[in-house]
């Protein structure tokens, strides 16, 4: 099946691009200085699939508890929570590179939390391909296999 086009979506989920316009102005508040009229009509000229992502940005903020929650979460992630300057400017940063800080963050923090990552050349399978290509080396040249260990020093 094809995938559907920035305007049969917002047919499909919010059925005008009206509808979806004041979805975002429910999620979003204007600029300082610019009325919600003002901001409704500048929305109306925007495309379908910046509209259809700041609809999905809005509820995925939502979903974490909005915009005061993510700012408290970023602080805790960077240990900064204490520091109201960070955390003021913070608050004017824009919701959709709020949600991409927070989502990165929140992935370094999993990882970490992981454990360290093996380095390469520890790894079983990798050992194992290495003996394999050796054997593969030395039946071709008909010298015996050398066993898989450290690698040589460059010189």
């Amino acid at each position: 099946m094809s995938k559907l086009s920035p305007l049969q979506t917002v047919k499909k989920l919010h059925g005008t691009k009206d509808q979806l316009i004041s979805k975002v102005l429910e999620m979003f508040t204007p600029a300082e200085g610019e009325s919600k009229e003002e901001y409704a009509k500048r929305l109306k000229y925007v495309a379908n699939a910046k509209l259809l992502r700041l609809s999905e940005v809005g509820t995925t903020i939502a979903k974490l508890g909005g915009a005061a929650t993510l700012i408290t979460k970023i602080a805790e992630f960077k240990g900064q929570a204490k520091d109201k300057d960070f955390v003021a400017k913070l608050g004017t940063m824009p919701l959709p590179r709020l949600l991409e800080t927070y989502q990165t963050l929140d992935r370094k923090a999993a990882r970490a939390a992981k454990g360290p990552r093996t380095p390469k050349a520890d790894r079983p399978v990798v050992k194992a391909v290495k003996a394999a290509v050796a054997a593969v080396k030395a039946a071709v040249s008909g010298k015996p296999a050398k066993k898989a260990g450290k690698p040589a020093k460059k010189r």
